[in-house]
């Protein structure tokens, strides 16, 4: 068994660890709060009441997380002289705890603050393109350029206008950002 505690602290520091200086790192933070990874899945989360539910918690990075503590754990245990099943339950409950209870930690700091570049006040009065049509009281996606950065994010409708429809490579307006969402108006 300590050889797969070692495995394991070996695989997870070293993925830390690359995370952590940002090799090959290509995230658009954008001003909902989403994190692109240029993928087709986007993390959505409540950031309004501040919730991040349970299949948030479960990423790569808390497997990174588990896997380095996990062994970390086991083989401190084992060089002091543990025995083993009390050993692997120690280690495994310390890998759930840091590999679940630090993924939640980043994850609610680092969605705590849209961007050190990019505000809220920043985005309002831009036009952006819209990547997922929406009309009436639907939301949509749209993109948009500020501070150097291409933001996408959730849209609807400005209120008022909920017998227009908007459809997708359309230009709009953004007017205000309500939450992670911003409303937005068809310029004239």
């Amino acid at each position: 068994m300590d050889s797969a505690y070692l495995i394991s602290l070996i695989v997870g520091a070293f993925f830390i660890l690359l995370s952590i200086f940002g090799v090959g790192e290509h995230d658009d933070v954008d001003a909902g709060g989403d994190v692109d990874h240029d993928s087709e899945w986007d993390s959505q989360l409540d950031f309004g009441s501040g919730n991040i539910g349970f299949v948030d918690l479960l990423s790569i990075r808390a497997l990174f997380l588990f896997a380095a503590f996990f062994g970390l754990t086991g083989v401190s245990l084992s060089a002091l002289g543990g025995s083993e099943p009390i050993t692997g339950v120690l280690a495994t409950g310390t890998g759930l705890l840091i590999g679940l209870g630090g993924n939640f930690v980043i994850k609610k700091f680092a969605y705590e603050a849209v961007s050190s570049q990019v505000t809220p006040a920043d985005l309002e009065g831009r036009t952006a393109k819209v990547l997922l049509p929406f009309s009436g009281d639907e939301n949509g996606k749209i993109l948009l350029n500020a501070g150097g950065k291409r933001i996408q994010m959730t849209a609807r409708l400005f209120e008022g206008e909920s017998t227009d429809s908007v459809g997708e490579h359309e230009e709009v307006v953004v007017v205000r950002i309500n939450g992670r969402i911003a409303e937005v108006l068809k310029p004239d």
